[in-house]
């Protein structure tokens, strides 16, 4: 090979005739010539391909930037583990996760009647990241007490989950056999005490309405969720707890706690033997429980969308209704909109409720 080898290296198709330059590998540095005047069109043409690459590259920055979830997703419980509103957020959660390919994580936060928690998410960023796993209580709770939050405002709604009835259930050792036996059996108690969590929970308001409904005056002991509550139950330290029926029917089954009624207005499928509050004389007792979603207020309204889309897939897949099912509940997936109508309407029914049983605001 000469010394003054000269190697032809083609760089870009152009529009014009010019395609090449030739590079010169001599022994003295030599500048690139252009062996062609077309090619003094590479300059706005390197411009050009700059532009468009940073077009790309940002227009590639950008979609992931929009991406969502790009982390990990926390769904805040605030009840203790073992409750019903834990049970059905890890449900979600494993669902969610499959549909995002995104971690979700269940951060239980409880204490005094879900405000702890809940007043948590309040504070964290509209960004979807945070979420709360919000149940009837959420509506019931301020019709009887000022929250640290305002539960109208404070939030975004997201989507409803599903809902299921309610289950009274007695220690086990209680020996009456049908509801009316076991209403006699209450009022004639002195200093009992029934299980609830948190003022203004679901819990206490089943407990005080039945205590009207039957002219009882078994006392609300407050626990920090569905799980402790039943456990002390079962311990026979308190006299029942009015829980989920997902929550207590596997305790039903295995004789830990004696399963008295639903508050449904029909009879489980769940538990088909369980006669309903209603059919034992008890006229117009009829609580279900419910789960949905909530947000930091603030939410936009393609975020909120593309959340109650993933909600409504998750809750609607074969294990998720079915387990739901197989424990007496029932999904029911709403948009926005109608889970909007649907909190509104929870929380003037239970203003109106507090006030027929006689719980005030404190």
């Amino acid at each position: 090979m000469s010394r003054n080898h000269v190697t032809v290296i083609p760089l870009m198709s152009l529009p014009s005739r010019g395609t090449i330059v030739v590079i010169c590998r001599c022994n003295q540095r030599r500048r690139i010539k252009k062996q062609y005047p077309e090619t003094n069109t590479m300059k706005p043409l390197h411009r050009v391909a700059t532009l468009l690459l940073a077009s790309l590259a940002f227009g590639a920055s950008s979609s992931h930037a929009e991406s969502f979830p790009s982390r990990p997703v926390t769904l805040i419980v605030p009840f203790a583990t073992g409750g019903s509103n834990d049970i059905v957020a890890r449900l979600l959660a494993k669902e969610l996760g499959t549909i995002w390919k995104q971690p979700v994580i269940v951060d239980n936060r409880p204490g005094a009647g879900a405000a702890i928690g809940s007043a948590y998410a309040a504070k964290q960023e509209p960004d979807g990241y945070t979420l709360l796993i919000a149940s009837v209580t959420f509506t019931m709770a301020p019709a009887v007490r000022d929250m640290p939050f305002d539960p109208v405002n404070d939030f975004s709604r997201i989507g409803l989950i599903g809902e299921i009835p309610l289950a009274l259930g007695a220690k086990p050792t209680v020996t009456a056999s049908t509801p009316q036996e076991y209403f006699e059996y209450l009022k004639a108690l002195p200093n009992g005490t029934y299980g609830a969590t948190g003022v203004g929970s679901i819990q206490h308001f089943a407990g005080e309405l039945l205590n009207m409904k039957i002219g009882s005056s078994i006392l609300a002991a407050q626990y920090k969720g569905g799980g402790p509550a039943m456990n002390d139950v079962m311990g026979g330290h308190i006299e029942f707890s009015i829980g989920s029926l997902n929550q207590m029917l596997p305790q039903f089954k295995a004789g830990n706690i004696k399963g008295i009624a639903v508050t449904s207005t029909e009879r489980s499928p769940a538990a088909p033997e369980l006669p309903t509050l209603k059919e034992s004389g008890l006229d117009d007792y009829d609580l279900t429980q419910w789960w949905g979603v909530l947000g930091p207020k603030g939410m936009s309204k393609e975020r909120i969308a593309q959340i109650n889309d993933a909600i409504r897939q998750a809750v609607t897949t074969i294990d998720m209704s079915q387990a739901l099912e197989r424990d007496g509940g029932r999904v029911r997936p709403m948009t926005p909109e109608e889970f909007d109508k649907f909190m509104d309407t929870n929380f003037e029914q239970w203003k109106a409720l507090a006030v027929q049983t006689g719980m005030k605001k404190k």
